[in-house]
């Protein structure tokens, strides 16, 4: 299966049994994918700066940015039309776009403060490695400040077959290899057992 094909399968089909959104979204409780916002939101001063929020779902982040008051100029991308749909209904007005920004190039000359990524690199898709260091190239060249994503953490004490693994060590030696475009790498564990996430400060 091809990559679009194996994340349209994933996603769509529990858009379909009508999970919540936490539960369509593959993460284990509301309280979980929290966290991993308030990593990122902790992790960077996003205060009047451009966030762009790489696989954005159905709108879950720039809700949860609103509901903290935050003031923050916010974008989101997914691949799937889907997504992008329930979105839109969740959050009128806020700037989302149906595209894959790895295929090529979609913002042209824009770029943005911040660029994020919840979950985008967690299911197997046969070479996530790869797609992981293209991907990384790509969120680079789009942000002037910094890129954040999370990861499943290898150590995970309950890994499954269909979703992808790193370590935060992986993740380092990947960052070195990016030509001192990162000045700084800050890697968070322990806020979840299976889970990690990179700070990428240019």
């Amino acid at each position: 299966m091809k990559k679009l094909e194996i994340i349209r399968t994933y996603y769509e089909s529990k858009m379909d049994r009508g999970l919540p959104d936490y539960g369509v979204l593959g993460w284990e409780s509301k309280e979980a994918q929290t966290l991993r916002f308030d990593i990122l939101l902790s992790s960077v001063d996003l205060g009047g700066r451009s966030l762009l929020d790489v696989g954005c779902g159905m709108g879950n982040l720039p809700e949860y940015i609103r509901s903290k008051g935050m003031d923050v100029r916010y974008t989101g991308v997914d691949i799937l039309q889907s997504m992008v749909d329930q979105a839109r209904a969740r959050m009128p007005g806020a700037e989302f776009y149906n595209a894959d920004i790895f295929a090529g190039p979609f913002f042209g000359k824009r770029i943005f403060d911040v660029v994020y990524a919840s979950g985008i690199f967690n299911l197997n898709l046969g070479n996530n490695r790869d797609f992981l260091c293209s991907a990384l190239d790509t969120m680079l060249g789009l942000s002037m400040e910094a890129v954040v994503f999370n990861l499943l953490h290898r150590d995970s004490p309950d890994r499954e077959e269909k979703y992808s693994y790193f370590h935060p060590d992986e993740i380092k030696s990947i960052v070195e290899c990016m030509s001192g475009r990162v000045k700084k790498l800050n890697i968070v564990e322990a806020y979840l057992k299976n889970d990690f996430t990179a700070i990428c400060i240019k």
